[in-house]
């Protein structure tokens, strides 16, 4: 205990007496340090998060149910109005909605002189409210013009990116449809319908794609009681994704089941990438922190070895001078990470949570886990002793009577 007030007394000292510009350039270092590695882990942290939530709120939902494949391949789900009831009796389901996926041209005058251009697009048949619980970022990116209704049966909402004019960057689009404008629909069995646009939905994946209401989809296709594809929201703090999937397979065994997870495909590499760009930056902002402190540590010690080596001979031990050092390079990491903290957590976390980062497939927000938060800390911290522990042990373990003559 004497030895840390002795080593605490001699930092204090050191300190206060050495030059403010200095002392003012460490922190400085540090805090620059910390920031950039609590930003950037946050903003990787942020992407990787958002991108598996825009999968479920615009693809796949959690869990997305297809047609019998094995042994013989069938069109629809069949009976899905039963189905959808008894997957809704699990515990921990949230809500299920059905899709017909239909295909086709959309075709639209733009100049009224009946020349119309033509698309292939992607034609969806919903049930409007069952839509909008499972996968509801199309009621919620719908800015023009308004949603569909479950009887809807002439009206059409359509993809910024199939539209036109609205700022996306599809290869191709119908060249700016307005909201109560006409297009024309030429369906995959040669059935053709004109519908009249009722709503645009800002689409952040750009694809060419359309809805209509499940009532017209299957005047359409001539069915009843069926559909393409049926999306489970789940709760994912009341079960697994895989205990869900077990509990759909025992009501269903034959129909094709896929999560969110599986959607993603090569996006899954992709998050995972995000996880080590943020280690491998955090790594570095520690490495340039750690590097500067040492240097300016080492500088210090070894311009005051006159001093250190009178110590040394007045009967102060090795040990008290090397803690010394160590004291103050903790100060100095310390108020570091206070400022790099006030800024990090008070400022930008604060500010991307009200103004997030808007990108073409979604917006970003800074995401600081308890785990990064603590592995931040200590990894600064650790640098910090090792900083101040190592140089000052270097010129400490000096001879004496050199030092003293230095």
């Amino acid at each position: 205990m004497n030895d840390i007030k002795a080593a605490s007394f001699i930092a204090y000292k050191s300190i206060t007496r050495s030059k403010k510009s200095t002392t003012a350039l460490i922190v400085f270092i540090l805090f620059l340090s910390f920031t950039n590695m609590m930003f950037i882990s946050g903003i990787l942290n942020g992407f990787a998060e958002m991108v598996p939530q825009m999968f479920i709120d615009e693809v796949s939902s959690h869990i997305t149910i297809g047609p019998q494949q094995k042994p013989v391949v069938k069109p629809f789900i069949v009976n899905q109005t039963l189905l959808q009831s008894q997957i809704g009796t699990i515990p921990g389901v949230v809500a299920t909605g059905r899709r017909y996926n239909l295909a086709g041209s959309v075709a639209y005058d733009k100049d009224k002189t009946g020349q119309y251009k033509s698309l292939s697009a992607g034609i969806g048949g919903i049930d409007p409210v069952e839509f909008t619980k499972v996968l509801p970022a199309f009621y919620e990116y719908t800015r023009y013009g308004q949603f569909l209704s479950p009887d809807d049966t002439d009206q059409i909402i359509l993809s910024t990116a199939l539209a036109g004019g609205y700022g996306d960057r599809a290869p191709d689009d119908l060249g700016g449809v307005q909201i109560g404008d006409k297009v024309r629909i030429t369906y995959f069995n040669g059935m053709v319908r004109t519908y009249t646009v009722k709503g645009i939905w800002h689409d952040n994946m750009n694809v060419l794609m359309s809805f209509i209401t499940v009532r017209e989809a299957e005047s359409v296709l001539g069915v009843s009681d069926n559909a393409s594809q049926i999306f489970v929201k789940v709760d994912p703090s009341q079960n697994s994704l895989a205990g869900y999937l077990d509990k759909i397979k025992l009501l269903a065994p034959e129909l094709k089941l896929q999560t969110y997870k599986e959607a993603l495909g090569s996006f899954a590499s992709l998050v995972g990438a995000m996880g080590l760009i943020a280690s491998i930056v955090g790594t570095v902002s520690v490495l340039v922190a750690a590097v500067t402190l040492f240097i300016l540590i080492y500088v210090n010690a070894s311009t005051r070895r006159r001093q250190i080596g009178i110590l040394r001979a007045i009967g102060v031990k090795q040990k008290i001078i090397v803690y010394s050092y160590m004291l103050q390079a903790l100060f100095y990491t310390f108020i570091g990470l206070l400022f790099g903290s006030l800024v990090a957590f008070g400022v930008l976390y604060p500010l991307f949570l009200k103004y997030p980062l808007d990108v073409d497939v979604g917006k970003i927000s800074l995401i600081f886990t308890p785990l990064g938060i603590f592995a931040a800390f200590a990894s600064f911290l650790v640098a910090g002793i090792l900083s101040g522990y190592i140089p000052s042990k270097i010129v400490a373990k000096q001879d004496i009577v050199k030092a003293i003559w230095y």
